[in-house]
């Protein structure tokens, strides 16, 4: 990201919060779109209410920027953690995985 758009979204909630629709997108996440789902689990609905809440409490768009930072990392990292390379027998993450 460039400096003059990091200097927005501290600045600009909305743009902060545009950008944690934008990592959320990564996983299938998108607004007013209920899913991904899984069982009685839809985590775009969860999601958007999260959010939602997020928004009334009128955090600054610094801490906003953390959050899609903290999502960025948690959804990146999960998918360096699952890639098959990563699953290979052997590997120490494979004893965490049991069919």
């Amino acid at each position: 990201m460039k400096t003059r758009e990091l200097k927005t979204i501290h600045s600009e909630p909305g743009q902060a919060w545009e950008m944690v629709w934008n990592e959320l997108g990564h996983a299938g996440i998108t607004k007013e779109y209920a899913g991904p789902v899984d069982g009685d689990i839809r985590w775009g609905e969860n999601a958007a209410v999260a959010i939602e809440r997020l928004q009334e409490s009128k955090l600054p768009a610094s801490d906003v920027n953390n959050i899609g930072l903290l999502l960025q990392a948690a959804l990146h990292g999960a998918e360096v953690f699952w890639s098959p390379a990563g699953l290979a027998v052997g590997s120490p993450k494979s004893e965490l995985v049991r069919p």
